[in-house]
């Protein structure tokens, strides 16, 4: 199973579409907040992909009907946690997502906010940030994550959005 992980997009539809486009062949893809506007415009002209589109509520997000946090089932015993981030930042960072992973009994966490790619195994919790899609913060390029649920385990990569469209583009052709 593959995963597309996204977080961040901040309005930028262009490259939410793009990317999304571009890894249509995703089993599931994840939308980790701070996009809720580009995502319901996707879904709004591409409906098929609502049944393996789900998003969290960011810290700029306003829809209540969007969850601050899922769990998700994944394969061969693996479970994820899916959240925006604001929420755990005072103190330790990533021992609040751990913690948090254990108690809903997940192995691998995936989360944005930061806008700096992250990719960490800690006391048998993956967390896993895609960085940001759009405002990157740290001296890579906007990015987003591929996460593969394999039998052997959980694979992640980054993945550069070396073309970043302009914001009005059609991105046809693409």
């Amino acid at each position: 199973m593959q995963i597309l992980v996204i977080s961040d997009t901040h309005g930028r539809y262009d490259v939410l579409r793009h990317v999304l486009l571009m890894h249509s062949d995703a089993d599931m893809i994840v939308h980790c907040g701070d996009g809720e506007y580009e995502t319901e415009r996707f879904l709004s002209e591409h409906p098929e992909f609502a049944p393996k589109l789900l998003q969290v509520r960011g810290n700029c997000d306003h829809n209540p009907m969007i969850p601050l946090a899922r769990t998700i089932p994944l394969p061969y015993g693996h479970k994820a946690l899916a959240v925006h981030g604001h929420r755990y930042v005072s103190g330790d960072f990533p021992e609040n997502l751990i913690q948090t992973a254990r108690q809903d009994g997940a192995d691998l966490v995936l989360f944005g906010h930061l806008h700096v790619r992250i990719d960490r195994y800690v006391d048998g919790v993956h967390l896993f940030n895609p960085g940001s899609a759009a405002q990157p913060r740290d001296q890579f390029s906007p990015s987003y994550g591929l996460v593969d649920v394999l039998e052997s385990g959980i694979l992640t990569s980054h993945g550069e959005i070396r073309r970043t469209p302009a914001p009005f583009d059609d991105m046809s052709g693409i």
